[in-house]
């Protein structure tokens, strides 16, 4: 049987520590470090990972896939990834947050 790899933990990765530290750090500068803020961008990182989850799958396992029967079949991840998406985008938006405030920070186009 074939040695399954361990799934990576993008949580502790470099790009993960330097977004959270650039999105907590914008909040601070704007005197919006409540917990309320700060909750918002745990989850928002929680979807970050989670993207990089559906992104790593759909790398390894392309944009499509064979079910159970044999059929070609859209990898779950592809809908999935759009989906995480938009609500990291409803966060970020509602954090008050611009693309333009984060460049360079998680990443290539990570926000």
């Amino acid at each position: 049987m074939a040695e399954q790899k361990k799934p990576r933990n993008f949580r502790q990765g470099k790009a993960f520590r330097t977004l959270k530290q650039a999105l907590l750090d914008n909040l601070a500068a704007r005197g919006l470090d409540q917990d309320a803020y700060t909750d918002k961008v745990e989850e928002y990182m929680d979807f970050w990972a989670l993207r990089q989850e559906l992104k790593a799958d759909i790398a390894q396992r392309g944009l499509t896939v064979t079910d159970d029967r044999g059929r070609q079949t859209e990898n779950r991840s592809v809908s999935l990834s759009v989906q995480v998406s938009r609500q990291m985008m409803a966060l970020f938006t509602a954090l008050g947050f611009k693309p333009g405030d984060f460049m360079g920070a998680g990443g290539d186009d990570e926000l």
